[in-house]
């Protein structure tokens, strides 16, 4: 994942969620560690990733709405883009 380049970062983390794409408990375990890096395309891959994996998914907790919304208003366009798509 670290040895691609900024947006090739971003499709690596956000690839995640497609590989576990409608296992969500199985899914935020692997992703979430992702949503703690220092590197801002990461982070985004995993805000996407986590919208993948809940896509057209039923779960009374509703993952990307619980985890979102505060990268909804980052600073950062990148991550700002990335969580908006994943809603």
């Amino acid at each position: 994942l670290y040895k691609n380049k900024e947006y090739g970062m971003l499709a690596a983390a956000a690839s995640l969620g497609m590989i576990m794409m409608w296992n969500v408990e199985e899914g935020l375990t692997t992703i979430d560690k992702f949503l703690y890096s220092n590197e801002e395309y990461v982070k985004a891959g995993a805000c996407l990733a986590i919208g993948i994996v809940s896509s057209s998914v039923r779960h009374e907790s509703d993952p990307p709405i619980a985890l979102l919304p505060e990268h909804v208003e980052s600073s950062s366009p990148i991550m700002r883009t990335a969580a908006i798509v994943a809603l």
